[in-house]
C-alpha cells in the first residue's frame, strides 16, 4: 500500500475548511486606535480561522481588504491608508467566509487629522462594569441625548472598574460586550479609549496581593482586550506598553495613566503608593513628564482611576485608607499642573463630582489654601462665568477641572459633598449618570447627564489671551481680605503710611471695573472696610480688590463663591 504524505499547510487547510462552517463571533467586532489613516478591528470566534477584513465606503464592499493569515480565535486587523475624517463601512470573517457583513451598523469613521480643528465629542463613563439595569439606563440616556442632534461622540472613554468583581474575561464578556445591557452593539461603530481600574487590575496583579510582579510583565483580561496605541503611532511619546499611553486627537491631547500599578516592592511601585515624597519618580512618571513637554496640542486631557480629590465622606482624606488616591493626588497632578492640563477624567468613587479651576493641591483638605482656585465661578459661560485658562501672561496654562464619573452603573448612598476645591457633586444610591464633552476650537464644554435624561451640571473651560493685570502687582504685603474665598461679604484690611487719596475698586480678572468700593481722603493708620458682595451684584468667580494710594496701586484677589 503506498503511503501519502501531507505537508503542515495542506492538514492546516483540511482542518479549517472543516470547521469554518460551523465558526461563529463570540465577542465584537469592536474598534481599537482610532486614527485620521488606520484603525484596528478586533473580533473573537469559537474556532481558529485566518483574519480577513473588507472595508469601502459603502455597505457590503469588497474591493478593500486587509488580512491576517495567522490561525486565532482571537482576531485582530490594522486597516492602514485610510482617509481622515471618512466614513467607512466593514465586514469581518477570513479568506474564505464572511462571519458579519453587509450590516449598517458595521462602520467606522476615521479620526481628523494632526492638523485639523475640527469639533471633538468624547463620551465618560466609569464605574460601569455590573451588566446591570443601571448601566443600561445610563447607556440608553446617553443614546437619546446625542439623538436630538444626530451627534453621536466620536469614542467612549472609560475611566476605570470596565468589568465587576475581579475583571475575569467571562466578566468582560456579560458586564461589558453584551448587548442587552451594555455596549456590544456600540461597539460595532464606537472605538473605545480604556483605562483599568482595582478591579479591573484583581485579574492582573491584585496590590493586596501584595502585587510582586514586574509591571512590564504583567498581563491579564484587560491587557489581553484592550489595542490602544502605545508606540506613538497617534501622537504622543511612546510607551511600548498597554498599562498607559497617550494619543491626539484633533486639537486635543489625551494622556491614559494607571493608577493601579502600586506595589510594596519599590522597583515595581509606579504610582508611588505609600510614598508622599517629592523626588518620587518611576518609568511612568518619567514617561508622562516627556510626553507633557512634547505635546503642542491646544487641549490637554488626562484620565484614570482613582479620584484625587473627592468631598463624600472624606473618600480622600486619611481615615479612608486610599491610598492610591492620595498616590495620584502627589505624583500625577503637580506634572500634569505644570504643564498645563485642562481636564482630569476619574471614577472610583461612585459618584458624580466636579472641581473649581484649580492649581496646587497636593495633600489632605487641611492643605488648602484659597489662592489655589484659580477660579471659584460655576463654569457657566450664559453667566459670564465660564473658566478661562490664558494661552499667555502670568496665569498661562494655569488651572485644571477634575471629574469624577464613577457612577455609570453604581451610585453611593447619599451623604453630604463637602471639599474646599469641589463645586457640585449628585451621590445616592439611585445616582446614575455619565459625561459628554465637546471640544470645539477654543472652547471645552462638559455635560453631566442623569440616566433620566437630564442635564444636572455643566461647564465651560475657554482658552484665550491675558488682558489683565500683571501678577507681580498681587501683593498680600499690609493688604488682607477675609475670608477668601467669600460668599455674601469679606473684610479688607490694609495699612497707609501717609496721607492719601484712597480710592478701592472691585475688578474683573481682566481688569475691567466692576464696582466702587471706597473713595476718599484717609489719615496714616489701619483700616478695615466691609466689602458687600451679595450687594455688589457679583456672580461667583475670580476678581481683583485696587487699592491705590496717590498713584501707589496694589491688588488683592478674592474668589466669590455661591
Amino acid at each position: 500500500m503506498k503511503k501519502m504524505h501531507l505537508s503542515l499547510s495542506t492538514i492546516l487547510f483540511v482542518f479549517l475548511a472543516e470547521f469554518s462552517s460551523a465558526q461563529t463571533i463570540i465577542r465584537g467586532p469592536y474598534l481599537q486606535s482610532q486614527g485620521p489613516n488606520s484603525i484596528i478591528i478586533r473580533w473573537r470566534t469559537d474556532s481558529l480561522t485566518d483574519s480577513r477584513v473588507y472595508y469601502g465606503s459603502t455597505i457590503g464592499s469588497n474591493t478593500l481588504f486587509a488580512d491576517s493569515a495567522t490561525p486565532t480565535t482571537e482576531h485582530r486587523v490594522r486597516l492602514n491608508g485610510l482617509t481622515p475624517l471618512t466614513k467607512y463601512f466593514y465586514s469581518v470573517g477570513s479568506a474564505t467566509q464572511t462571519l458579519r457583513g453587509n450590516d449598517p451598523l458595521l462602520f467606522f469613521k476615521t479620526a481628523p487629522d494632526s492638523s485639523s480643528h475640527t469639533p471633538v465629542r468624547f463620551w465618560v463613563i466609569g464605574d460601569f462594569g455590573h451588566g446591570s439595569t443601571p448601566q443600561k439606563q445610563v447607556r440608553d440616556s446617553y443614546l437619546q441625548y446625542v439623538a436630538q442632534d444626530n451627534n453621536p461622540a466620536d469614542f467612549q472613554l472609560w475611566v476605570g472598574d470596565d468589568a465587576y468583581t475581579d475583571g475575569t474575561d467571562p466578566q468582560y464578556q456579560t458586564n461589558v460586550f453584551d448587548t442587552t445591557n451594555c455596549y456590544g452593539n456600540l461597539f460595532l461603530n464606537m472605538p473605545f479609549v480604556p483605562t483599568p481600574g482595582n478591579h479591573d487590575w484583581n485579574s492582573i496583579c491584585n496590590w493586596q496581593g501584595p502585587c510582586n510582579i514586574d509591571p512590564n510583565v504583567q498581563t491579564g483580561p484587560y491587557l489581553n482586550i484592550v489595542d490602544p496605541p502605545i508606540e506613538g503611532e497617534l501622537g504622543g511619546v511612546a510607551s511600548h506598553l498597554k498599562l498607559f499611553y497617550s494619543f491626539d486627537y484633533g486639537d486635543i491631547h489625551f494622556i491614559s495613566l494607571n493608577s493601579e500599578l502600586g506595589s510594596t516592592t519599590p522597583a515595581y511601585n509606579w504610582v508611588g503608593v505609600f510614598d508622599n515624597t517629592t523626588t518620587f519618580t518611576s518609568p511612568m512618571i518619567n514617561w508622562l513628564r516627556a510626553d507633557l513637554a512634547a505635546t503642542t496640542k491646544k487641549w490637554k486631557v488626562a484620565f484614570w482611576h482613582q479620584c484625587p480629590y473627592s468631598g463624600q465622606d472624606n473618600f480622600t482624606e486619611l481615615s479612608s485608607g486610599q491610598f492610591f488616591t492620595f498616590a495620584t493626588r502627589d505624583h500625577f497632578n503637580p506634572n500634569l499642573e505644570q504643564y498645563g492640563v485642562d481636564l482630569v477624567l476619574t471614577g472610583h468613587d461612585h459618584n458624580y463630582q466636579r472641581s473649581y479651576l484649580i492649581n496646587g493641591l497636593y495633600d489632605f483638605k487641611a492643605g488648602f489654601t484659597p489662592s489655589m482656585i484659580v477660579n471659584g465661578g460655576n463654569g457657566d459661560d450664559a453667566q459670564g462665568q465660564a473658566y478661562i485658562k490664558y494661552t499667555n501672561g502670568p496665569l498661562a496654562g494655569k488651572g485644571t477641572v477634575y471629574v469624577v464619573e464613577g457612577n455609570s452603573s453604581e451610585g453611593n448612598s447619599y451623604s453630604p459633598i463637602t471639599h474646599p476645591v469641589i463645586y457640585w457633586g449628585e451621590a445616592c444610591d439611585t445616582c446614575y449618570g455619565s459625561t459628554i464633552i465637546d471640544v470645539n476650537g477654543d472652547r471645552l464644554d462638559e455635560k453631566y447627564l442623569s440616566s433620566r435624561g437630564v442635564v444636572m451640571d455643566h461647564f465651560t473651560i475657554l482658552k484665550q489671551a491675558w488682558t489683565g493685570i500683571d501678577e507681580e502687582l498681587i501683593t498680600n504685603s499690609g493688604f488682607q481680605v477675609y475670608p477668601n474665598p467669600a460668599v455674601d461679604e469679606a473684610e479688607v484690611k490694609y495699612s497707609i503710611t501717609r496721607n492719601c487719596f484712597v480710592m478701592m475698586d472691585l475688578l474683573g480678572i481682566d481688569g475691567r471695573v466692576i464696582h466702587s468700593l471706597f473713595s476718599g481722603e484717609r489719615q496714616p493708620g489701619d483700616y478695615s472696610d466691609v466689602l458687600k458682595l451679595d450687594k455688589s451684584g457679583v456672580s461667583a468667580g475670580t476678581y481683583l480688590i485696587r487699592l491705590n494710594c496717590n498713584g501707589e496701586v496694589k491688588y488683592r484677589k478674592i474668589v466669590k463663591m455661591n
